[in-house]
């Protein structure tokens, strides 16, 4: 029986390697472009000693008050973001194609994309923000790189709306400031 579950998994990890290796039409590009994950931000010994003494401090702050759940949450996430932040973001290959977009890996059919909208403010921001249904973070920024966000505009009002008028998020900015 457990062979038999080993056997099953490992064809069912073959046939998903075959199908990621296997050219789709998400591999015949209308635009493609190469771009960071995300924007690394460049972090110097003041920003961290300033983050570490602001996150011992509200750790001992809540320890002293009784405060233990907020100890806990702050410790965490400051654990956790370390982690997060030990590797710089990868390069991604991001392709525009008839069917849809395809981010690395991850396929985007313009079925399952409600809309689109660019936000360009070089040197600041540049990125392809996408509204896709069903999936667990709902909105998806992507990172322009140097590819011209006309072209992208062009290409995309071809086959879903574009959200006009929409501008960074307020924790957007506010991560940026503090270079989180």
């Amino acid at each position: 029986m457990i062979k038999r579950l080993k056997r099953i998994k490992e064809n069912h990890r073959a046939r998903r390697r075959h199908m990621e290796n296997t050219p789709s039409a998400f591999d015949k590009p209308i635009l493609a472009w190469v771009a960071h994950e995300t924007i690394q931000h460049e972090r110097g010994t003041v920003w961290k000693v300033l983050m570490s003494v602001i996150v011992i401090s509200t750790v001992v702050w809540g320890v002293m008050n009784n405060a233990w759940t907020l100890s806990l949450a702050v410790a965490a996430v400051a654990i956790v973001h370390y982690l997060a932040h030990l590797e710089r973001p990868q390069e991604v290959e991001i392709k525009i194609s008839e069917i849809g977009i395809k981010v690395g890996k991850r396929k985007y059919p313009y079925s399952r994309i409600r809309a689109f909208w660019l936000i360009y403010e070089p040197p600041f921001t540049s990125t392809l923000n996408i509204r896709v249904e069903g999936d667990f973070f709902g909105e998806i920024s992507i990172q322009l790189g140097e590819q011209s966000p006309s072209k992208v505009r062009e290409t995309l009002m071809r086959h879903i709306p574009e959200l006009e008028g929409q501008s960074e998020k307020f924790s957007d900015i506010i991560l940026k400031l503090f270079k989180i």
